[in-house]
């Protein structure tokens, strides 16, 4: 009779044993993120690998409802102190508030109004040709002037599966998707890399543009530099809830220390 109990027990706990062990392995199956999913600019399959690309241009154009800081100084202290006058900005208070606060709003005709200089044409030109402009308008009256133009404006937006969403201030002319996420702390483990989600202000509309930064292609897309407003969205991979970051060393350890001591308690 005892024998016949025992004999029963180790069947019971053969078949508990052999469905944890199938749990355990389907959990490690569906739990771990391959790694094809967290590479980042794959060439495509059977594709011969590439390493140049031809990038549309970066170079961003002013628009209508920018925002512009300008400023103008010259080696002669009185054109010197008008201009710093006119930018509204000491050199030792230069805080985002009050250049936001000093800068220039480009009009609807896009053109801003400057001081002395009149209206200065700024609407579908790069920085640089604003500065180049206002350099030329300025060497008329003082000579060998400085001219910077910045976008005051340039802002980003990300969220989602990024190590420290939020928004972003961009202190230069351009910026690319790898860059922008740079600034959030770089994509997470979880985060799905083929299904990024660029939202872009265009008129009276907001589209929606589907990204895949894990093929090279990226690199020449027309969305691979962002623009001032743009928001960011990544989303999660499907089984996150179910994935490990890391390998799950202690979780196996432990269960296997935990099957050896039953199989040691009963001498199976």
């Amino acid at each position: 009779m005892q024998f016949d109990i025992m004999f029963k027990m180790k069947n019971n706990l053969n078949r508990i044993l052999s469905g944890l062990t199938l749990a355990l392995m389907g959990v490690l199956l569906f739990s771990c993120v391959p790694q094809k999913k967290v590479l980042y600019l794959q060439d495509m399959e059977g594709a011969q690998p590439q390493s140049i690309f031809a990038n549309p241009t970066g170079e961003y154009r002013v628009r209508p409802g920018d925002y512009l800081y300008v400023r103008i100084f010259s080696m002669d202290k009185d054109a010197n102190e008008i201009f710093s006058d006119m930018s509204g900005v000491s050199t030792f208070n230069l805080t985002d508030q009050n250049i936001f606060l000093n800068s220039y709003m480009v009009n609807d005709s896009g053109y801003i109004n400057f001081p002395l200089l009149g209206k200065i044409k700024a609407g579908g030109l790069p920085i640089q040709d604003i500065e180049r402009e206002l350099y030329e308008l300025t060497l008329k009256d003082v000579n060998n002037p400085g001219v910077v133009v910045r976008l005051v404006n340039f802002k980003i937006t990300i969220v989602g599966e990024v190590r420290n969403p939020g928004t972003f201030y961009v202190y230069q002319n351009s910026v690319n998707l790898f860059q922008a996420l740079s600034m959030a702390g770089d994509l997470t483990t979880y985060s799905n890399r083929s299904a990024i989600k660029l939202l872009r202000k265009q008129g009276e509309q907001t589209v929606i543009i589907n990204i895949d930064l894990t093929k090279k292609e990226i690199l020449t897309s027309d969305y691979y530099y962002l623009r001032p407003g743009d928001v960011l969205y990544i989303e999660p991979l499907k089984n996150k809830q179910y994935a490990f970051e890391a390998f799950p060393y202690a979780l196996i350890l432990t269960s296997l220390s935990t099957v050896l001591a039953l199989l040691t308690f009963f001498k199976i």
